[in-house]
């Protein structure tokens, strides 16, 4: 009988069968015990980077002693990043995920080649802007300083004898006598209203911007008191030609761009995922209970 069972080809197959799920076996148990390792590949310019950032920073290359502990640190740090990734620890760090995003976008970001403008369209830019690049009136004047609250009685005479008295003032010198003691400038250069605001408060330019040239005028109003006001100098508010403005111009049309080219960027990813948003409107809030 056992050399009928030798002879049969079913034994023979399941002989094979039996080998074979050993030998298969045998592989598996051994690269259970010696799993595949992560491999870490240190550059020629990896290394040229680490020395160039240790350079820089004490303003002197690295000995070899330095640049092995600057590749062993790097590796260290490899691994442990590495292992993290590995373990999620990226997925719901603020810090992380927004510098993840920054990296995005700045890989995301236009070439050069498609921020470079024509005359005309930065022609056009300046047309649909024009009020980004107004020129402002100026205005130059000088001023004497009157604080209601230290007038003693009504203050319409005071201002009245004051404005009398700078008109016939024989110097500058003299006018700097008069009135109160302020931090605000006696005279300023030409400015744009908007700076004159900025000192004297909203609306102040404005008023000067109505007076009439090398006169005393006054009382203007500001947010500090009020100001005795003779205007040296001004100019009309214009819109200005490309040639002038050029190089302005040109930076809020690359900045336009950029956003623009971001945000269709962006949109072209989002496209690439659905969202599921909670309904709000089935979110009641729990009125809060009185105590």
């Amino acid at each position: 009988m056992i050399r009928r069972l030798i002879r049969e080809p079913l034994v023979h197959f399941m002989a094979i069968g039996a080998v074979i799920f050993a030998v298969h076996a045998y592989r598996t148990a051994g690269l259970q015990l010696e799993a595949p390792r992560d491999r870490i590949v240190i550059t020629s310019g990896r290394v040229a980077q680490l020395a160039q950032v240790f350079s820089k920073t004490w303003q002197r290359p690295p000995t070899p002693l330095e640049l092995n502990g600057l590749i062993q640190a790097f590796v260290k740090e490899e691994v442990y990043y590495r292992e993290a990734v590995k373990l999620g620890l990226d997925r719901d760090d603020t810090l992380i995920r927004r510098r993840m995003q920054q990296k995005m976008e700045f890989l995301t970001e236009p070439g050069e080649e498609a921020l470079n403008p024509t005359d005309d369209e930065l022609e056009a830019f300046l047309a649909e802007n024009r009020e980004a690049f107004h020129v402002e009136p100026r205005v130059a004047f000088d001023q004497v300083f009157i604080r209601p609250e230290k007038v003693a009685g009504a203050i319409e005479p005071h201002v009245a004898e004051l404005l009398k008295a700078v008109r016939s003032a024989s110097s500058d010198a003299d006018i700097r006598q008069l009135g109160h003691p302020t931090m605000l400038p006696s005279s300023l250069r030409l400015a744009p209203l908007s700076q004159i605001d900025r000192n004297f408060g909203n609306g102040f330019g404005e008023q000067l911007a109505r007076l009439a040239k090398n006169v005393w005028s006054g009382p203007v109003k500001s947010t500090y008191g009020l100001h005795l006001v003779r205007v040296t100098e001004k100019t009309e508010g214009y819109d200005p030609t490309l040639a002038e403005v050029r190089q302005a111009v040109e930076v809020k049309w690359r900045t336009a761009e950029r956003d623009a080219f971001r945000q269709a960027e962006y949109q072209r990813l989002r496209e690439k995922y659905e969202v599921d948003l909670p309904d709000f409107k089935r979110q009641a809030v729990a009125p809060e209970t009185s105590r």
